[in-house]
């Protein structure tokens, strides 16, 4: 299982780079105008002035030292602004405050950020700091005198202290707004990025809902004028059988194109979030491309098109560790892609074993196409999310536009790179080579569909299906009855455990996780209560992801199937975990699919 890698960089980095120099400015300045004050004190003959002059510069050596030499940044930060503001309040207590320096207390203030460095406890430092700091602010000016507390000082001297300290106040406030810019200037230009980005988005968002809706609109269009047709059959004297079928495919068809629409919102919700995901287990690669081979096989001889699969033999008994949903998730992006956006000639799906050893795999994969091409300089749009190519007046072809984009974003968790060849109007290639991890798990060798196909497989089998969805019930309830089971039905997970103690032969209960009146993962709970050993199946409409899985096996569920499910997949599902002699039969390699 491949992890997700958190993002560990912190917000402040490129200011940690500049922080130490800035601290040193800092406080090399306030030694330099403090020992200004102290001449110009000196030559007054304000001598208790001096003395605060002098506490200030020890202070400040003191926190150098601490900060630079002993690696003790907080600790240095609280030495320098608390030895500066107590010296400056005792300054202002004896030359008044019409020397204006309560004006320093503003430069201390804003120096407080640039002295801590940035760690857990920076925003809490910096909040106790400038506390301290107005408090004996506070204090400081409504103690002081408005004139000096020397006899001797004259209005002249009174009149060049202040426009010495508010001189210099102003001169360290605007040093310290320089720094504060150049240290914002990456925010300030990451923040006018992000709006011109967020109204980019906005409009790509507005043209997506647009096509999405268009999409899901004309698939309902669809569902709905078949569903007519065949309320169109009633009037008919005679059913015609190869007409209805005809409707069940397009119907089918119809509901799988709205489930991969679906699938791909949430999925770039899931990418856009930070929760995507791999689920790596052993699969067999050819079972999986004969599978999807099927499937467009099928859609390209609709369309009149050539579909040629050209696969290598190695691949055949290839066992190995992959995303199985995933792979071909990337697959039917492509290949759907391919058809659509080719009116004449071929599809191919190439696969290659390029290279193997004990333990690794490495497959080539290549989709290539006869159809419109790509420009090179729609190579990289493309692969953002709600981008489609369009024609020079306007988009032809339909579709979300996610395709590509979460084909891009799959193949970067699987350490792979999509690589596109030829021109405009001489078809594409997508080519890509993933590297897998080998398996020694045996696959299931035995021919699971034919058995499946039998309508006794499951004779005489007792199973409760409990869901509050009334067509999901009679789906399932018409489905186990065709293969000869008996049905129990729970419209809630109260019932479900209800017809559970009253039924104590059930061989095995589907349970919906999402119920009223108790929930899947209660009613587990209580029916296991009563036989630790009956065998549970989840129904979830949830993507299965790692956290879900050890949720799931945490509250006891033998097995899960995702909703919507087909026939296949929840006989399989069933006949797996009803058979004693099919316990050795690797359920992840049948079920899902």
């Amino acid at each position: 299982m491949r992890k997700l890698i958190a993002n560990d960089s912190s917000p402040y980095v490129k200011e940690e780079k500049n922080i130490d120099v800035f601290t040193f400015i800092i406080h090399i300045t306030a030694i330099i105008f403090s020992a200004l004050n102290m001449l110009v004190n000196y030559q007054k003959g304000l001598t208790e002035s001096i003395c605060f002059d002098a506490f200030i510069i020890t202070a400040i050596v003191i926190a150098m030292i601490v900060y630079f030499k002993h690696k003790k940044f907080v600790l240095g930060a609280y030495i320098s602004v608390l030895g500066t503001t107590i010296g400056v309040s005792g300054a202002l207590y004896f030359e008044g405050r019409l020397s204006f320096n309560f004006l320093y207390y503003f430069a201390i203030i804003l120096s407080i950020p640039f002295l801590i460095k940035r760690n857990n406890y920076f925003i809490r430092d910096n909040f106790i700091l400038f506390i301290t700091v107005s408090v004996i602010a506070t204090i400081a000016i409504f103690i002081a005198p408005v004139y000096p507390k020397y006899a001797f000082v004259t209005a002249d001297d009174i009149y060049f202290k202040m426009i010495l300290n508010s001189t210099i106040s102003l001169l360290i406030t605007v040093m310290l707004m320089v720094f504060a810019v150049y240290v914002s200037r990456d925010y300030f230009i990451s923040f006018l990025k992000d709006k011109k980005f967020a109204v980019k988005e906005k409009d790509k968002r507005l043209i997506a809902l647009t096509s999405l809706g268009h999409e899901l609109r004309t698939q309902i269009t669809s569902i709905n004028g078949i569903t007519q047709l065949i309320s169109e059959q009633k009037t008919e004297p005679k059913i015609n059988r190869e007409l209805i079928k005809k409707y069940a495919l397009i119907l089918d068809s119809c509901n799988d194109q709205m489930l991969n629409i679906v699938n791909d919102v949430l999925d770039i919700h899931k990418i856009e979030s930070g929760k995507f995901e791999l689920l790596e287990k052993p699969e067999n690669l050819n079972l999986l491309l004969s599978s999807i081979a099927s499937e467009f096989n099928l859609l390209a001889d609709n369309k009149g098109l050539n579909f040629k699969r050209e696969i290598t033999p190695e691949i055949t008994n290839l066992n190995i560790d992959f995303d199985k949903m995933r792979l071909a998730q990337i697959f039917k992006n492509l290949l759907s892609n391919a058809i659509k956006y080719t009116d004449t000639g071929e599809i191919n799906l190439k696969v290659e074993l390029i290279e193997e050893t004990d333990t690794k795999a490495s497959v080539l994969f290549k989709v290539e196409d006869t159809g419109i091409g790509i420009s090179e300089t729609d190579y990289s749009k493309i692969f953002e999310s709600f981008q489609q190519i369009k024609s020079e007046s306007a988009d032809i072809y339909g579709g979300t536009g996610l395709g590509l984009s979460l084909t891009k974003t799959i193949l970067d968790k699987m350490q792979s790179k999509i690589i596109i060849e030829r021109n405009v109007d001489k078809g594409s290639i997508f080519s890509f080579t993933i590297d897998f991890n080998k398996t020694t798990k045996e696959h299931l060798r035995k021919n699971i569909e034919n058995i499946i196909n039998n309508p006794c497989c499951l004779k005489d089998k007792k199973i409760l299906v409990a869901d509050d969805n009334k067509v999901t019930l009679l789906y399932a309830d018409t489905l186990l009855k065709k293969h000869k089971a008996k049905t129990y039905l729970a419209k809630d997970g109260l019932e479900a455990v209800e017809i559970a103690k009253a039924h104590k032969e059930i061989d095995i209960i589907l349970l919906d996780l999402e119920m009223p009146k108790l929930s899947g993962l209660k009613a587990i709970e209580q029916i296991k209560a009563l036989n630790p050993n009956q065998t549970v199946i989840a129904f979830t409409a949830n993507t299965p992801n790692e956290a879900l899985l050890k949720k799931l096996n945490r509250y006891g569920f033998d097995d899960f199937i995702t909703k919507p499910f087909k026939k296949e997949t929840l006989i399989k599902a069933i006949f797996l975990n009803c058979k004693e002699d099919n316990k050795n039969i690797d359920k992840a390699i049948v079920l899902n699919e």
